[in-house]
């Protein structure tokens, strides 16, 4: 019992660690201003309130999130994300706390969308 206790404890310990202290989330909003670069950028606001920002966001677009088409996985987000806003469906956005697609644009770790 106790060896559980101490890898439950652990486990915790490395979860906190590997969380981005960062990391912002914004409540349910709307989506604008979705457009996309040569790159693979794909960047988009939301309406929806937004908690802590990563350093790194630019203060001349604090609701501004980005995710990464060049890649399969992104192109599913890209996917996701344009099919709600065609539908006019509201999103909750979870960023990684970092700008690693667009300078001054926090990354996307994962969004929901509104049923």
């Amino acid at each position: 019992m106790v060896m559980l206790r101490r890898f439950v404890l652990l486990s915790a310990c490395v979860m906190a660690m590997a969380s981005p202290a960062a990391a912002s989330d914004a409540q349910m909003g709307n989506i604008l201003h979705l457009y996309a670069t040569s790159t693979g950028a794909v960047m988009f606001d939301t309406t929806g309130s937004i908690g802590a920002r990563p350093a790194c966001q630019g203060s001349n677009v604090p609701n501004r999130f980005a995710i990464d088409a060049s890649t399969v996985a992104g192109q599913s987000m890209a996917a996701a994300l344009m099919t709600a806003y065609s539908l006019h469906k509201r999103i909750y956005i979870v960023g990684t706390g970092a700008c690693s697609i667009w300078g001054d644009t926090e990354t996307v770790a994962w969004f929901m969308v509104e049923d």
